[in-house]
């Protein structure tokens, strides 16, 4: 059944975070169409159509903004036509997601500064709809009871090393809403063991959610100097506003909202989804919910694709081709225009930098 909207998401918004390149999904997700503009699964929508149309369900056009590179704005008219333009927010240059969280605040105080803020990615795969709104709004209804700053929290599947961790208290285990304890930022195999045996750590989902006034008053406290270049904030929602932006920018601190904030605040709760999710960061990921044959061989087109003695291979290609892996292990190939890429699945992390070589 479809969550509907009800009195705890008056003066509420929602922002969608989409400025990310993706570059470990190269040559998938590029600089001409980053990650959440593909269609990396081949559901038929992008990952941010599909994040869109969910929290469309209990948000009205009115109360969404996407913010984005200035370079993807025709790509987010493309896909999000319903969006008007003003909800919009575009960014001159990447400055992580602190400053983009700074920005969207300011732009949502001059409408109501007694608002609440949702934050959620825009390239991350959800498997229960009606499960992620349900809790979102189980989040929001805590947030206007208690302030604070809330952050999502999932409960580990596996022992995983490229996601941030969320430790909670011992003694809070079990509730759906808790304190948090510490947070760790892609540990090591041996500490992601530990954080996975010992029931107290969730992953961090990078969903988000906060009074505006509160987290002002965190960044004022932790980030003053981001703070301070917003703080003549007169020409947010002015025909001004472009030009203010595209002049502070580069002077913000590059900075995650986790780190700037979360990890030095002593207000922050986490709550834990119940809700099927992936942030598909890695080609790792993107194996785990793909269907895979005997040999842990996964593709997006299973059709497309013969695996004959072949192990632990992950396959992208697109719907037109058609590929024949044979006698090999371990590799990750991906087809996309002009570009061709395999790799051992042992040096995945460097993908991130082959666009750079090219």
């Amino acid at each position: 059944m479809t969550p509907s909207v009800n009195t705890p998401l008056q003066d509420t918004y929602c922002v969608i975070m989409a400025g990310g390149i993706g570059n470990r999904f190269w040559p998938i997700s590029n600089t001409q169409c980053p990650k959440q503009f593909s269609d990396i699964l081949h559901t038929g929508k992008s990952f941010i159509r599909q994040t869109y149309e969910r929290i469309r369900q209990i948000f009205t056009d009115d109360r969404i903004f996407i913010i984005t590179g200035s370079e993807y704005e025709h790509l987010t008219h493309e896909q999000i036509p319903e969006l008007p333009s003003e909800h919009i927010l575009k960014e001159p240059i990447r400055r992580n997601t602190a400053t983009c969280i700074m920005y969207a605040a300011e732009k949502i105080k001059k409408l109501s500064e007694t608002s609440t803020m949702v934050i959620v990615p825009s390239d991350h795969f959800i498997t229960n709809d009606a499960a992620y709104l349900t809790d979102l709004q189980k989040g929001i209804e805590y947030i206007q009871e208690n302030g604070g700053l809330l952050t999502f929290g999932i409960t580990p599947s596996r022992i995983e090393t490229q996601y941030g961790y969320i430790q909670t208290r011992p003694s809070e285990i079990g509730k759906k809403i808790m304190k948090v304890k510490t947070f760790t930022e892609k540990p090591n195999y041996e500490l992601a063991q530990k954080f996975y045996e010992s029931g107290e750590f969730l992953w961090n989902a990078g969903i988000f959610i906060w009074k505006v006034k509160d987290i002002l008053q965190e960044i004022h406290l932790h980030l003053y100097d981001l703070y301070n270049l917003f703080e003549n904030d007169e020409p947010i929602n002015t025909p001004r506003e472009q030009q203010f932006i595209d002049t502070i920018y580069g002077q913000c601190p590059n900075v995650s909202i986790d780190f700037g904030i979360l990890e030095k605040s002593n207000n922050v709760s986490v709550l834990q989804g119940s809700f099927g999710w992936s942030d598909v960061g890695t080609w790792h990921a993107f194996q785990s919910l793909c269907e895979q044959d005997e040999n842990h061989n996964a593709s997006n087109h299973n059709s497309h694709v013969i695996f004959r003695h072949a192990n632990n291979c992950i396959v992208n290609i697109p719907k037109d081709k058609t590929a024949i892996i044979y006698g090999v292990n371990d590799l990750i190939i991906a087809a996309k225009d002009n570009y061709l890429m395999i790799c051992h699945t042992k040096d995945e992390e460097e993908i991130r930098h082959f666009a750079k070589q090219i």
